[in-house]
This record gives structure tokens, sequence and C-alpha cells, in this order.
């Protein structure tokens, strides 16, 4: 049978999640009320300088046949290249409200493209939900989304992709669990916290990894 899972709505608002997803799988709920400044204790705390948000977002896939079924694009990559953005709403704000990196991929094999635009070494954008080296409060920090970690230059990846209708880019259709290295890695290599989840992460990391082991056997070449 295929499932779900349900989260439960983060604390900080960001602005990347409203371009998350069109996939029904990734649902988020409306804030009634809209932040317009916070503090250490009303957002996340650094855990070993990783400054960890947990996203709004309502359901995410919890098996690879509901994530293979609601993205409309599945395919190889290897990255290339990336562009970080990091955005505060007021100078009250102790951490950044808006944070996201723009990766550049080419494309190496497709495995599901109902949009019929992709190619093979065709290079796209894909949003991505973390920033490192980030400068808060005179330290560096690494901001993340549950722990997302980027996509590291030069290594190839299974993503799950959406287009976003909005720009020229791609998002991932399941928001973080949507992107799987090809080479198996060890738990503390695939999210930015290094094995130290904070409760609100844990759940998915654990489900991601689930899902990984299902990838690296379903589109091992």
């Amino acid at each position: 049978m295929k499932k779900k899972i349900t989260m439960i709505i983060g604390l900080v608002s960001l602005s990347i999640l409203a371009a998350c997803s069109n996939s029904q799988s990734v649902k988020e709920k409306p804030s009634e009320e809209k932040a317009t400044t916070q503090s250490v204790s009303e957002t996340v705390k650094a855990n070993n300088g990783v400054v960890s948000y947990h996203g709004k977002y309502l359901e995410l896939a919890e098996d690879v046949d509901t994530l293979e079924r609601d993205a409309p694009i599945i395919i190889k990559a290897t990255k290339k290249s990336e562009k970080a953005t990091v955005k505060k709403e007021t100078k009250e704000n102790v951490f950044p409200t808006e944070f996201y990196t723009m990766s550049d991929v080419q494309i190496n094999s497709i495995e599901k493209d109902t949009t019929g635009k992709l190619k093979e070494n065709m290079s796209i954008k894909v949003l991505e939900y973390s920033v490192e080296d980030v400068l808060v409060e005179g330290e560096e920090c690494d901001l993340t989304l549950d722990g997302y970690k980027n996509m590291e230059k030069g290594e190839e990846y299974t993503l799950f992709l959406d287009k976003n209708p909005d720009s020229d880019n791609y998002v991932q259709s399941n928001v973080v669990i949507s992107k799987f290295p090809v080479k198996e890695l060890p738990k503390e290599e695939l999210f930015l916290d290094e094995g130290e989840a904070t409760v609100d992460a844990k759940n998915i990391e654990e489900i991601y990894q689930e899902i990984y082991q299902e990838v690296l056997k379903e589109y091992s070449e």
C-alpha cells in the first residue's frame, strides 16, 4: 500500500516553500498569522554550527512508489555549480527568513519526463534547501530545512523534480526527500546536521534513508 506521512507545522515560515512543489503529494498549511520578527527561542537553535528550520508541509511521500507516481520528472544528473541566496525580513530578525541555493545540474539520463522538454546533456537549474557558511551574529552557520544537505559539485544524483511554473527552474517534487546520491553514502554524509537531527527532522531523515535504499536498488546501473 502506498503511504504518506503527516508532518507538524514549523514555527518559521520560509518563502522558498511557496515554490517547493505543485505535486499533490506535498501540501502546505496556510498560516493564519505572518510573523515579522523572530528570536532564537521562537525559531531554532544552532547545533554544532547548523541552524535547522522545520518545514510547514503537511504531507510527504513515504515510499518510492508514491515518490515516483507524483514526480513529473525523474533524472540522473551531475551538479556543476551553485548560487546561494539569503534574506532577512527585518533588521530585528536574528536568523534569515529566506534562504535557498540554485544549483546547475547536467542531465545524464532521463527516467521519466511528462513535460517532454528535457534532453540528455541538457543543463537545468534545481532549487535546493540549504546554504552553508552564513554569517549570523558574528559566527558562520549552515542553514538548512530539516537537515537537507545540498548536492556536492561533480557528484551524480537521482532527482525527483517538478517544473516551477513561475520561473525557469525546477523544484524537488517531494521537497527534502527528492534527491539521492547515486553512490551509496553513510548516514552522517546524507544530512547537513551530520547525523545529529533535531526532533522535527529525525522522522524525515529516517524516511529518507528508507527510500534511499529503495532508490539505490531500483535506479542502479
